[in-house]
C-alpha cells in the first residue's frame, strides 16, 4: 500500500499553489485578469500555465521603467496635437485664402466642348476625344 500517498497530494498542491501564486503577480503586472488566470492554473495548471504563458501581454512601465497601474495613459509627447476636454470652447480654422486674381484662363485657339460629356477639346473634329460621340 502507498505509505506516502497523502504526502505526496500535499506536495502537488504546494507546487500547484506556488505557480498560480506567480502566475497572480505577473498577470497583475501585466494588466490582465490575475485572479482568472490563477484560478485556472491551480485546477488545470498542465492547460493554463503555457496558454497563460503563450497569452501573456508585455509589462506595463512608465518613462522610467516603473510599472504603472493597469489603464495608465501616458501623456502625449510635447508638441503633439490633443483634442480639447470636453464643452470646452475651441476657435474655429480661418476660411481659406481667395484665389489669387491671376487665375490661369483658357488657353489660346478655338476650344469647343463636346455636346455629350462636355470635355474641352482644340480645333474642329468629328468625333469627341473622350466619348466618342459625333461632333456637329
Amino acid at each position: 500500500m502507498g505509505s506516502g500517498g497523502s504526502g505526496s497530494y500535499l506536495i502537488g498542491f504546494l507546487i500547484a499553489g506556488a505557480i498560480a501564486y506567480w502566475v497572480f503577480t505577473d498577470a497583475k503586472k501585466r494588466g490582465m485578469n490575475a485572479p482568472g488566470w490563477a484560478a485556472g492554473t491551480f485546477l488545470l495548471c498542465i492547460v493554463f500555465l503555457p496558454l497563460y504563458l503563450i497569452m501573456r501581454k508585455p509589462v506595463v512601465t512608465g518613462p522610467v521603467g516603473i510599472p504603472v497601474p493597469p489603464g495608465y495613459i501616458p501623456p502625449p509627447p510635447p508638441g503633439a496635437y490633443t483634442q480639447p476636454p470636453p464643452g470646452t470652447y475651441t476657435q474655429p480654422m480661418p476660411p481659406p485664402p481667395p484665389p489669387s486674381a491671376a487665375a490661369p484662363g483658357p488657353p489660346a485657339g478655338t476650344a469647343h466642348f463636346c455636346t455629350q460629356c462636355g470635355t474641352r477639346y482644340e480645333g474642329t473634329m468629328k468625333f469627341c476625344p473622350n466619348c466618342g460621340a459625333a461632333q456637329a
